[in-house]
């Protein structure tokens, strides 16, 4: 291995790369260089996916998926096996938000260097993220190009949506727990996950009770000052990918959620801006139709209930579910007694 000079490691890099990492060091023959944990497993892994991006050594080395500028690996190691992903860094604006750490709408959100500070500020906050071994970088000009996080595979995890759907009732209940708990754990942190969903919430499949796991954290929010509204977005947008948007079980499903929001926000965090966007949220996917990240980082907020959903419903994935009915600005809806009422 060969270490870069102190100034090269300090000149601009995020401070979250030298607070947590050794390095960067680069393996010889190599393009790439690593920021690593202290740890052996750190090394090892580095290493192996290293000598794969030159020589596509496969033996240790298992490409998952490819999609959208990103591929997912396995590495099989004697000492564990490891979880990598490699980005993309496209515009060319995100090399620069990737080499000082930036995270806003021109440098990007979604690098490598955001990925390593949101996953590690999660766990530290919450204990319920996940640890980075190392991140990887492809240089050009002096700016990374290509980046590649590597962390702990999670051995006998299950994403929650395979876990709900083959979970019975009393099972579907105790992931319900758990998913709360997760949610008011990031409440009470001022974090918003950005991009939550069935997929990005993992499941122990050998301890019933071990709190759930929050992983691909790279669009997060560590700093929300609407925890509220944070907390209404996420419960809503996951009862309906556990539940699906049948109408005729919507209203059940908002009760749980008012129920849900109440517990998790307490009697403050429910109000007509958060019963709003708990209705909205269930009906409909609202990624493309807002910016969250405004909402949940703005110094106060005031809905439009109506407005905002018939913004919302000029999207066609939007376009066929029925319209909310309104008591004024906020839904009107019956109370239903809950499928889920809490502990």
């Amino acid at each position: 291995m060969m270490f870069t000079t102190a100034t090269g490691r300090r000149l601009g890099r995020p401070d979250v790369l030298q607070r947590h990492f050794h390095g960067p060091i680069r393996f010889p023959g190599s393009d790439w260089q690593w920021w690593l944990a202290d740890d052996d497993a750190a090394r090892d892994a580095a290493e192996r996916i290293d000598r794969h991006l030159r020589a596509g050594d496969t033996k240790t080395v298992t490409t998952l998926r490819e999609r959208k500028g990103r591929s997912i690996f396995r590495i099989q190691s004697e000492q564990g096996d490891f979880f990598a992903k490699e980005i993309a860094l496209r515009p060319s604006r995100k090399c620069f938000g990737a080499f000082f750490g930036l995270q806003n709408r021109l440098f990007g959100y979604d690098h490598g260097s955001a990925e390593v500070d949101n996953t590690l500020t999660l766990n530290d906050r919450t204990h319920q993220g996940h640890e980075v071994l190392c991140l990887g970088e492809r240089l050009r000009a002096g700016l990374p190009t290509r980046q590649l996080l590597i962390q702990p595979w999670l051995e006998g995890w299950i994403n929650l949506g395979d876990a709900f759907q083959a979970a019975d009732e009393h099972g579907r209940r105790s992931l319900l727990y758990r998913m709360e708990a997760l949610l008011k754990a990031m409440h009470d942190a001022r974090i918003c996950h950005l991009d939550i969903n069935n997929g990005n919430l993992m499941v122990s499949t050998q301890d019933g009770e071990a709190p759930l796991r929050a992983i691909d954290c790279a669009k997060m929010e560590t700093r929300v000052t609407q925890p509220a509204v944070s907390t209404a977005l996420q419960i809503g947008k996951m009862l309906r990918e556990l539940y699906g948007r049948d109408e005729a079980d919507l209203a059940t499903r908002y009760a749980q959620a008012r129920a849900m929001q109440r517990r998790i926000a307490g009697a403050d965090g429910v109000n007509e801006t958060t019963d709003t966007l708990l209705a909205l949220s269930l009906r409909y996917r609202l990624s493309k139709s807002l910016s969250r990240r405004k909402l949940v980082t703005a110094p106060c907020v005031n809905i439009d209930g109506p407005a905002l959903e018939k913004c919302v419903r000029a999207s066609k994935k939007n376009a066929d579910v029925p319209v909310i009915v309104w008591a004024q600005d906020h839904p009107a809806m019956a109370d239903e007694v809950p499928a889920y009422s809490g502990h």
